[in-house]
């Protein structure tokens, strides 16, 4: 008999590569794995994992990605970061129906209620939209992730430091992006018990001080916290290439924080646990696992 094939479009980027990986891992001897990006050319890191096929696939060409998507029973949408996103993922979703896919899973975000905010407009839209589209589907809405503490290695490693415009006595949920991966990865290959619903995964709830704190012990020297004000921070975020909606979109996540909002603090942060029978990762184990690239 021939293995159900799940497919996870947008595998190139870290939710994407992480599931991939929690896949090929966990579940090869029963799924068949594809991975579909925009250049397998540049898909590196998912070459020669076990059961995985790179597979060339654009959001944005409906009429091709139906055809790619044929045989495919569960799909994976990786909602893209672009400010087409909303667009996009539909696409991706009716072009999922059309080849006769009959599960969608497909990434939100925790603020998807906030419609006055950027981020909360655009997560609004896909999930009002989704459900409408005659498909079993279900939503992985996404804190902040875990993994942003990267962006943080230069200054920690140079001048023992973090910069940023947010509140760092404020707590905030966080995702680990491997926790994420393992979460959809299990969805997708049981996704019966998945069917019309809707997941906040968190792997931990922090503040910039407690993160200074266990880079601090981990490091063996204090590690700082500077705050900066937002102006500032969007100079140096724009001077990064970022585009200014999304600026401005992350910004408005961040003042969610500083705010103290129940929404950026999840109050129930069993999901992981529930989905996938493991714990997730703390923020301990976060630092102490990336802390070598640090020192």
């Amino acid at each position: 008999m021939a293995k159900p094939v799940v497919f996870v479009l947008g595998a190139s980027g870290s939710i994407g590569s992480a599931t991939i990986q929690a896949l090929s891992s966990k579940y090869s001897n029963k799924v068949e794995i594809r991975a579909g990006v925009r250049n397998p050319d540049k898909a590196d890191k998912l070459k020669g994992l076990q059961g995985v096929q790179l597979v060339q696939a654009d959001m944005g060409d409906k009429e091709k990605l139906t055809s790619t998507l044929k045989g495919v029973h569960a799909l994976f949408v990786v909602t893209p970061g672009a400010e087409q996103r909303v667009q996009l993922t539909i696409n991706a979703v009716e072009a999922g129906k059309a080849a006769g896919v009959t599960f969608v899973l497909v990434i939100t975000g925790q603020t998807e209620g906030l419609t006055d905010t950027i981020l909360g407009r655009q997560l609004y839209k896909i999930e009002s939209t989704v459900p409408k589209l005659g498909i079993p589907y279900s939503f992985l809405r996404l804190p902040f992730f875990m993994d942003n503490l990267w962006g943080f290695k230069d200054t920690i490693k140079n001048q023992s430091t973090i910069y940023s415009p947010m509140d760092p006595t404020k707590p905030f949920a966080a995702v680990a992006t491997q926790d994420a991966g393992n979460a959809a990865a299990t969805i997708l290959v049981n996704p019966s018990d998945h069917y019309n619903k809707a997941y906040v995964i968190a792997s931990d709830r922090y503040s910039y001080n407690d993160v200074v704190r266990e880079f601090s012990s981990v490091l063996g020297r204090e590690i700082k916290f500077v705050r900066v004000s937002y102006e500032a921070a969007k100079q140096t975020f724009l001077g990064f290439g970022r585009p200014e909606w999304q600026v401005d979109g992350l910004f408005e996540f961040f003042k969610l924080f500083d705010s103290g909002s129940p929404v950026v603090q999840v109050a129930d942060m069993s999901a992981y646990q529930q989905i996938t029978g493991e714990k997730p990762t703390s923020l301990k184990q976060y630092v102490a696992q990336i802390a070598p690239a640090f020192k």
